[in-house]
């Protein structure tokens, strides 16, 4: 079947060893191989990947060719050369046979009377996640709220009270039995309920089995650059509602993406221009993920080529991307995802989606491991050699993809709604993709024959309506023992892994993961093991290596990390990368700290006008920011009643005016600010802890904390003794790390909390036992800065020691805090689950 099939040198199937990290084989038992009753495996990776590569050469028998491709498909995915999405490795060969991970499920201004009706597809969504399915959504057909129901004369709930019934529907349906559901709720900009949508995820715990996203049309964009009104129009009889000044609209989305990221933005028409099967559909909405534009009941099969599994080293040690190899990688995954449309089971409840598929035939082969090849290659993420790279790679996957479906087609005929596509033979209509800007670097890739391609297209058809896309790639990146995951940087140089001991008596350990690349690096500059361990503590404690004054600068050069990236270096990428993917990408453009609102608003600008179909923005810290900035303007002006409920242990009904003292104090899970107010009467009397985002399981458990030690403290009539109370009992509550040495130790939120309360008495700070000591040095009121208990308590070796990565939110998997956003998905650092 594949004339270079005799070149991949694997061992056959039956002696197969396929290896595997530590890390890799906890997530692959946890989560891909099958089980017995008792809950342990049945199968070990070997016979988990004959098992996936049966079941979707299946549909081979028919052609005759079943052994050829089965052998083809094992060698693949064994040797980490290609993944396929989660819900392959988990419903292939078993009796729930559900293979696709991402839906698109259509909504009318129904109840339920048609299939499409609200709850008809929430139906259809609950089935669809029960099997290991995702869903996106699009609102906008929906009459905005308080508009009138003719036949019960009432008022309509519009798009965001039906988003809340979802969400919370959502909240009780396991997906594929191993994990909550993930969704997308889109808006149209000019829907009148749309200033409603922007803000319905900014309250803590709203929402939280969505991600949201609005799309943005051309006309509004155009409306937002001159600085002209636009119009709100209800979908049910194209009424105009409202007139608005576009750029305070935009202002308005900028503003919540600044603030925590959400919503996104999707730019509607350019998905529309790009759309391959205009006859069947207007695209309305995505995945949950933000890569795969769907029409009605349309999914899509994923699938990514590992890059990192393509670097060689030429005979005189140079190393560089194999691109025969490549070529074969992306070849044999386009029979394999094309496979993957026949032998999905789907969902029978529901046979739209079968009759969809099958339709188009719709699939998604991207790469993984980006980050991993420019490493390997001495190339910068985000530099203009990075980008051509990065777009060099993309357009040889589009064309071996597009070659492959070709070929499929004249063996097995085109995809059945070619008629009316851009690939109509009749009329004809698709366009060899162009870069973004010339190609002029030479990285030894083969040159593609475009134009005989398109003769053959024109010929044969082209059995996939659809070939590529650039998903996350979250767990199956980690699997695949790569740093990279999609298209974006590697997130850190070194960061913490924790590792939990099955007995009870057993310590949890603590390990450090340096990137094994970065190794290689600090190996060829030939530094001693003493200067390399040396080097590799620096790192871990910030995640980079750019503050290293003694590394040379081609090390620092390449060696960057998400964080260092520029927007304008994200965007570039992404829209180099996008001008061969017909589908779309799942890409994150981080910003430091340091950026304001004026970014985001250029770069959702340069997003637009440089063709990319969707973005989503993360500032780093950004929703603790701001939420601190609201608190310590309230705690400035200490006018009663006016303190921001997001705030932990806010009390909206203050008797009098306070006073008080908001110290920082650096915790395990980052920066703490505690604020201690008093009452006229200078006694205790309720205290804020504000750390983590808005919204993230350690907001809500330090406002749980708050809210508990100001209860007590005003039920109490003697607030101080019952303050010594409090110091007594979280003093010395340790986790599983600590920050700071000595007396300035802190071993949990708790203890920093006990910490704050004993400073605020004047009675030093604890020193983790229980016990207090004066702390000499400490003269100034803490009021005076918010640095007073930083400085206090941390001494400056100890402040170097805290220079580690951002942490994130708690992941419900494994409980660490390195739970972040990334990627348009929230995903865990430590034991890699991911909600997507």
């Amino acid at each position: 079947m594949y004339e270079f099939l005799p070149e991949i040198k694997i061992l056959e199937k039956r002696n197969q060893n396929v290896k595997f990290s530590e890390n890799a084989s906890k997530i692959l038992e946890k989560r891909y191989l099958r089980k017995g009753d008792d809950g342990r495996p049945v199968e070990d990776p070997t016979s988990m990947f004959a098992r996936i590569s049966q079941a979707v050469a299946d549909p081979d028998r028919r052609y005759g060719s079943f052994e050829d491709a089965d052998l083809a498909f094992f060698n693949l995915i064994s040797s980490k050369r290609f993944f396929p999405n989660s819900p392959t490795f988990t419903g292939a060969g078993t009796p729930l046979g559900q293979l696709a991970a991402c839906f698109v499920l259509p909504m009318s201004d129904d109840m339920g009377k048609s299939n499409d009706g609200i709850f008809s597809t929430l139906r259809s969504a609950a089935l669809i996640q029960q099997t290991g399915g995702g869903n996106g959504f699009s609102f906008s057909r929906l009459r905005p709220k308080g508009d009138l129901v003719r036949k019960s004369m009432g008022k309509a709930s519009g798009p965001v009270g039906f988003l809340s019934i979802y969400d919370a529907a959502f909240s009780v349906v396991s997906q594929g039995g191993v994990r909550r559901g993930a969704n997308m709720g889109v808006l149209r900009i000019d829907h009148p309920d749309i200033r409603d949508f922007i803000k319905c995820k900014a309250q803590e715990g709203s929402i939280k089995n969505f991600n949201i996203s609005v799309a943005l049309t051309d006309k509004f964009m155009e409306a937002v650059e001159s600085d002209s009104y636009f119009e709100l129009i209800n979908p049910r009889n194209g009424e105009v509602w409202e007139k608005v000044k576009a750029r305070e609209l935009f202002d308005e989305i900028t503003s919540y993406a600044y603030r925590n990221g959400e919503p996104g933005v999707l730019f509607i028409d350019t998905a529309n221009r790009a759309n391959p099967v205009p006859h069947l559909y207007d695209l309305e909405a995505t995945n949950p993920c933000g890569e795969q534009w769907l029409g009605p009941y349309e999914n899509c099969c994923l699938g990514s080529v590992n890059l990192g599994q393509h670097i060689k080293l030429t005979a005189d040690g140079q190393r560089i991307l194999d691109w025969n190899k490549l070529a074969e990688s992306f070849t044999v995954a386009t029979h394999f995802l094309d496979n993957v449309v026949s032998a999905n089971k789907y969902v029978p409840e529901i046979p739209e989606l079968e009759r969809s598929a099958h339709s188009v035939r719709r699939i998604g082969l991207g790469f993984m491991g980006l980050g991993d090849a420019l490493f390997a290659l001495r190339i910068r993420y985000g530099s203009e050699t990075g980008i051509e790279f990065a777009a060099q790679v993309a357009e040889f996957m589009r064309y071996y993809s597009l070659k492959e479906s070709v070929e499929l087609a004249r063996e097995r005929g085109s995809f059945p709604a070619i008629k009316g596509s851009i690939y109509d033979r009749d009329n004809f209509r698709f366009e060899k993709p162009v870069p973004l800007t010339g190609f002029v670097h030479d990285f030894g890739r083969p040159s593609l024959d475009w134009d005989s391609l398109i003769v053959d297209m024109k010929r044969f058809g082209v059995r996939n309506g659809a070939q590529t896309t650039i998903a996350p790639t979250g767990t199956i990146s980690t699997v695949a023992g790569i740093e990279g995951y999609g298209c974006e940087p590697v997130f850190a140089l070194a960061y913490i892994r924790n590792v939990y001991q099955a007995a009870m008596d057993e310590k949890n350990m603590n390990l450090t993961y340096t990137s094994p690349l970065f190794e290689e690096a600090l190996h060829e500059i030939g530094l001693s093991e003493e200067e390399k361990k040396d080097v590799i503590d620096e790192v871990v404690k910030v995640g980079s290596c750019q503050h290293i004054k003694s590394l040379p600068d081609w090390v620092k050069d390449t060696f960057v990390v998400s964080s260092e990236i520029t927007p304008e270096e994200h965007v570039f990428t992404q829209a180099a990368i996008q001008r061969f993917i017909d589908n779309s990408i799942s890409k994150t453009c981080n910003f430091p700290e340091t950026a304001k609102i004026e970014d985001v608003k250029k770069t959702y600008m340069l997003a637009w006008k440089f063709g990319c179909k969707g973005l989503t923005v993360y500032v780093t810290g950004s929703r603790q920011e701001v939420v601190l900035e609201t608190h310590e303007s309230h705690q400035k002006k200490k006018s009663p009643g006016t303190a921001d409920e997001v705030v932990s242990g806010v009390s909206k009904d203050r008797p009098e005016k306070l006073n008080g003292a908001t110290y920082k104090i650096r915790t395990p899970q980052g920066s703490a600010f505690i604020t201690v107010n008093r009452n006229g009467g200078n006694n205790l009397f309720e205290v804020f802890i504000n750390i983590g985002k808005v919204g993230s399981d350690i907001a809500a458990l330090s406002a749980a904390m708050g809210r508990l030690i100001s209860g007590w403290l005003r039920s109490s009539p003697n607030p101080k003794l019952t303050a010594l109370e409090i110091i007594d009992q979280l003093s010395g509550i340790g986790g599983r790390i600590s920050v700071g040495f000595g007396q300035s130790k802190v071993s949990s939120l708790p203890d920093a909390v006990a910490k704050v309360l004993s400073m605020d008495l004047g009675l030093g700070n604890g020193n983790g036992n229980g016990q207090n000591h004066d702390q000499a040095d400490h003269n100034s009121q803490p009021a005076d800065s918010h640095d007073k208990l930083d400085q206090a308590l941390v001494g400056s070796a100890s402040l170097d020691f805290l220079k580690r990565p951002k942490m994130g939110d708690l992941c419900p998997s494994c409980g660490n805090t390195t739970f972040v956003n990334e990627e348009g998905c929230r995903k865990c650092y430590s034991c890699s689950y991911s909600v997507c």
